[in-house]
């Protein structure tokens, strides 16, 4: 059906372009209270998005590729990983922050798991998995055009600069250059080979640092962000990164010195990742990741659900769960994440926990900033309780609520 709707769309945008009645999309107007306004374009974006930012028909791993994470100090060589499998490295790269070295081996799709079991035998020092693939945690927008509310939800009508500068460290695609930042300074380090910008990207830190010119004030001005850049556009056009580039990431943000490292992304659990964080966080503030887009019943997505990292949910205007987010124990936070508006390509609605993130991790720098204590138990007592009454699986302790 999905499809179908896709295809017809498409049809009325040849139509269209037939009798030269194409328009560029107008700027969406948000302080205008409630309104509708629909262009051709965004219902084909729209529609292939319901396809494309399905996390159910994504693969979860790059085929035919293991990831291999070991100690510096011990003497391996990727080279004889690969030799014993019969595959082929394909990258290694120390993690001098970390004091770790990581490699990427290629091997027959059909040999992974067998290979897996092999290597996990004969080198009982190392740690392996498959190279999870990691996405950006948004959701396909349905055109709907509601009110501003993010900041009135949380109470963060009265936004100052941070009282001292915080580093916070972004894994996510790379924003868009020429955009209205209110940052200390801006370092951005690419991982993946592409040069085009991301709009999730953009939106993240929209969120964490846009001026209020822009229609929306950032929420952590006078920041410093480190900005690795993990994403790129695989097969089926749906932005993605994985592990081996995530690691690497996570090495770059430890030798920054970063306060807080943020991750609107997700991916299969991993236990290359799961050692990787092991490592990163004693060498942090804090770490927020996005909770995750896969509905009452999806699988937790890692970083999030990796035990000492802050899991952000998503809430719509009226604070109730967004009925797409993934639930678990481990969530520890929500935030607005549903229809949220931002200044990007001359503004859009975004959905998905990807968008709840940042609004925390901007309170967590704030909080940093004053001097206030930005652990799990400081922000739980701190935050709003919603229904049910209790922490909870799908919002965990509460609403964000800004304080002073």
């Amino acid at each position: 059906m999905k499809r179908a709707l896709v295809l017809f769309a498409a049809g009325l945008l040849c139509s269209a372009a037939a009798f030269g009645q194409t328009e560029l999309q107008k700027p969406v107007e948000p302080r205008s209270g409630v309104g509708v306004q629909i262009d051709l374009g965004s219902v084909i974006r729209g529609l292939s998005a319901l396809l494309a930012n399905n996390p159910a028909s994504a693969p979860a791993f790059a085929p035919g590729q293991i990831v291999a994470v070991w100690e510096l100090a011990d003497a391996q060589e990727p080279a004889a990983f690969a030799a014993a499998i019969q595959g082929q490295v394909l990258a290694s790269d120390r993690l001098e922050a970390l004091a770790l070295h990581v490699a990427l081996i290629a091997v027959d799709d059909e040999r992974v798991e067998a290979s897996l079991q092999l290597l996990r035998d004969r080198f009982p020092t190392a740690v392996f998995d498959r190279n999870a693939l990691v996405y950006p945690q948004e959701a396909a927008q349905d055109g709907a055009r509601a009110r501003q509310y993010a900041t009135a939800l949380i109470g963060a009508s009265a936004l100052q600069r941070l009282a001292r500068s915080v580093r916070i460290g972004v894994i996510d695609g790379a924003p868009e250059p020429n955009f209205a930042l209110d940052v200390a300074a801006l370092a951005v380090e690419r991982f993946a080979a592409t040069d085009a910008a991301s709009d999730h990207a953009s939106a993240v830190a929209c969120v964490l640092a846009c001026r209020a010119e822009t229609g929306f004030a950032g929420l952590a001005p006078g920041a410093e962000l480190a900005w690795a850049a993990v994403l790129a556009p695989g097969p089926d056009g749906r932005e993605r990164g994985d592990t081996y580039r995530f690691a690497r990431a996570l090495d770059w943000m430890a030798g920054r010195r970063v306060d807080i490292i943020h991750a609107s992304l997700g991916s299969a659990p991993n236990q290359v990742l799961a050692r990787v964080l092991e490592r990163t966080l004693p060498r942090v503030r804090a770490i927020v990741a996005a909770a995750g887009n896969g509905g009452p019943k999806g699988k937790p997505p890692y970083p999030a659900a990796y035990p000492g990292v802050i899991a952000v949910a998503a809430v719509d205007a009226e604070a109730r769960p967004w009925a797409d987010g993934t639930r678990g124990e481990y969530i520890l936070l929500a935030a607005p994440g549903v229809d949220v508006w931002l200044p990007v390509r001359q503004g859009h609605y975004f959905t998905g926990t990807s968008y709840a993130a940042p609004f925390v991790t901007a309170w967590v720098a704030q909080r940093l900033a004053r001097g206030q204590p930005a652990d799990g138990a400081a922000l739980c007592a701190a935050a709003r309780d919603l229904p049910p009454t209790g922490r909870d699986e799908a919002t965990g302790c509460g609403l964000l609520r800004w304080s002073p």
